[in-house]
């Protein structure tokens, strides 16, 4: 047995989600193992903090998110990841003697690097493993002592900078629960499924002005998760429609994704994979610049949907997969194709095979 401890951070629900589903694929494998979210373990409220910067950038700055990834990609300023590490790794160091853990698996740069840098310092030997959530390699994520990666796709190991062997690089696909899958779709296609809770309050007015178009002529059900905000403004615009179903969080999104023809949404990489393990054709309008943007051009290249740049491409992008029968198809076929199946089970069983061997060698 061993001791396998899972760090998260709760900037963005991507990273939680992946953390969860790791550690339901390890949780039934005679292992001990604990998922904590880092931020919640610092001696003041973290989560709080990053909750509402996060928050309030996409409302108000939402291109500094793109100043803070172009900055990340500099050398030299990059370099804060370390520092950053180095703060945080008082923090790490009492989570590593509260768990005694043999193996430590990251879904945020923020406790790799806090645990590479205490890996550093400190005698204590552990297996250090990150899960990238998006579809690109950001510098961040570059980290000197992380001894294994697993990435979203085969064509990003290449992205990698830092001195790593190839082969402890694994596209293992991001992790998503089992619950997506693909079904066969009706042919009749006629709704579709508007994911808002993190767009600005700008980028909903455009949501709105196009949902009003499209109102009687197709079902549109919106998901705001968190966002009560959202929430009641749609409320007081479409409760009386009949074709627009309202939501605040769900757990059954798997559902809504396997029942709907055309997911609108940002581009998050948990988002977006979990759209490929479903087979709902994507349209991303205004991904949060920087890593969501990279997100969106890997879909874009890729032909796994629809970039939206604009309130005026929304509307043509919703037109074309529901009037194209050939485009719509073709991106179904290329989800199936991209997706890697089970990237839970791949990550589980590297991580079990390396337990194997420890003991053995013990």
């Amino acid at each position: 047995m061993a001791n396998v401890l899972i760090l998260t951070a709760s900037i963005g629900n991507g990273h939680n989600k992946a953390a969860a589903n790791i550690y339901e694929s390890l949780s039934n494998t005679g292992n001990n193992v604990q998922l904590v979210d880092f931020l919640e373990t610092s001696s003041y409220n973290m989560n709080k903090f990053f909750g509402n910067f996060y928050k309030r950038l996409i409302d108000y700055k939402p291109e500094i998110f793109r100043l803070i990834c172009e900055i990340g990609k500099n050398e030299k300023l990059n370099q804060v990841k370390y520092i950053l590490g180095k703060i945080n790794s008082t923090i790490m160091k009492r989570l590593v003697l509260q768990y005694q853990p043999d193996i430590i698996i990251c879904t945020h740069f923020f406790p790799l690097a806090a645990a590479a840098m205490y890996k550093k310092d400190y005698p204590h030997k552990f297996k250090l493993m990150g899960v990238v959530t998006d579809y690109n390699i950001h510098p961040v994520w570059q980290i000197k002592g992380v001894d294994k990666y697993f990435i979203a796709h085969a064509a990003l190991k290449e992205q990698f900078a830092v001195r790593i062997n190839k082969t402890n690089i694994i596209a293992a696909g991001i992790p998503v629960s089992t619950k997506f899958n693909p079904i066969k779709k009706n042919k009749v296609r006629n709704k579709i499924l508007i994911m808002t809770s993190n767009q600005s309050a700008e980028n909903m007015l455009d949501i709105i002005y196009i949902a009003k178009k499209f109102a009687d002529i197709l079902n549109i059900t919106f998901i705001t998760g968190n966002n009560k905000d959202h929430y009641n403004l749609l409320q007081q615009i479409f409760s009386e429609n009949k074709n627009m179903v309202i939501l605040g969080y769900t757990d059954k999104v798997a559902i809504y994704m396997k029942t709907h023809d055309v997911l609108i949404t940002k581009a998050g990489g948990m988002t977006i994979s979990e759209a490929i393990a479903a087979g709902i054709p994507l349209i991303m309008y205004s991904p949060i610049p920087g890593m969501e943007e990279e997100n969106a051009q890997f879909v874009n290249d890729k032909y796994l949907g629809i970039w939206a740049h604009t309130k005026n491409d929304l509307e043509q992008a919703i037109v074309k997969l529901f009037a194209d029968n050939i485009l719509y198809e073709n991106i179904r076929k290329n989800m199936l194709d991209l997706h890697i199946d089970g990237a839970g089970s791949i990550i589980k069983n590297n991580i079990l095979l390396y337990i194997y061997k420890k003991n053995k060698v013990a």
